[in-house]
């Protein structure tokens, strides 16, 4: 593959991926907007508050990380950091989660996430690359 092409997919992938942390936002937005318009007295509980600041979190991560201009590379770095997010938030339901089903669904997620990590960062330490390319536009 030409380094042309390189950079196109490398941009089709950042604009992807930016569309999504669009939708993340918005979606985390309205999910706060309604939790607070539901009783404007009664405050956000914790946990609600603590899964979106680990999203957020996780967001801001994968939009900050310079890309190395290899697609391959790079969907391997932004899946870590996806994972970890994943991870982050399946720690909080088992922390402070009651439902039976949601705790089962957040220990399966952090054995399968898991697994990927080690996985992801196998693949990484044997193909090592320099991060020099901007993911998104800085302001």
């Amino acid at each position: 593959m030409s380094a042309t092409n390189k950079l196109q997919d490398a941009v089709r992938f950042g604009r992807q991926v930016s569309a999504a942390a669009i939708a993340a936002v918005i979606l985390s937005s309205s999910f706060l907007g309604n939790a607070l318009a539901a009783d404007k007295a009664a405050p956000v509980p914790m946990g609600s508050m603590d899964m979106h600041k680990s999203m957020m979190s996780g967001m801001k991560s994968m939009e900050s990380m310079k890309g190395s201009g290899d697609v391959d590379h790079d969907f391997a770095m932004m899946m870590k950091m996806h994972h970890q997010s994943a991870l982050d938030m399946a720690n909080i339901q088992l922390q402070q989660g009651k439902d039976a089903k949601m705790r089962s669904m957040a220990k399966d997620i952090i054995k399968s996430q898991t697994k990927e990590i080690k996985a992801f960062d196998k693949w990484l330490a044997k193909n090592e690359k320099p991060m020099n390319m901007p993911m998104s536009k800085s302001k």
